[in-house]
């Protein structure tokens, strides 16, 4: 296969070879621009606040009595709560453990970022945006979800 050069870079695309391009051209911008620079902190702060999702592990009816209002008593549902607490936890710890490890930033913070999206489409598209606690936590975490796209941006 013949590489493809994009106009004015000289450089060839083959395959991959342009995001791995892409990457390294961008990786030193980032360390250099506001959050980039910040990055460790921003993860660390961001992923503790994240990981509080385990009191819904430990205490899923309290938790969801007080961000909904009310809580489920079947055991389906309360199984899927736990699981729920537990996975949004493993993400918080993800995050600062990115913030020791570079080369799991990028993955981390877009896994993260998807999933507060995810919660804000959920809670503001739905009328659970009528809970005050819900909306609070959806559009804190709409607002991390910039963050980190602003850094995946090379913000």
């Amino acid at each position: 296969m013949a590489p493809l050069t994009q106009p004015g870079s000289g450089s060839a695309i083959r395959g991959g070879q342009f995001g791995d391009d892409f990457r390294e051209m961008v990786a030193p911008l980032r360390e250099t621009h506001m959050i980039g620079a910040h990055i460790e902190v921003v993860l660390i702060v961001t992923g503790a606040l994240t990981a509080v999702a385990l009191l819904q592990f430990i205490a899923p009816v309290p938790m969801l009595r007080m961000i909904y209002g009310q809580a489920p008593t079947d055991a389906t549902s309360l199984l899927l709560a736990r699981h729920w607490g537990l996975l949004i936890f493993l993400i918080g710890v993800l995050l600062i453990y990115a913030a020791f490890h570079h080369a799991v930033r990028e993955p981390a913070t877009l896994l993260a970022a998807i999933e507060k999206i995810a919660l804000g489409i959920g809670v503001f598209g739905t009328s659970l945006r009528k809970h005050s606690v819900a909306a609070a936590i959806a559009a804190g975490d709409s607002l991390i979800a910039l963050v980190y796209v602003l850094y995946l941006v090379g913000f």
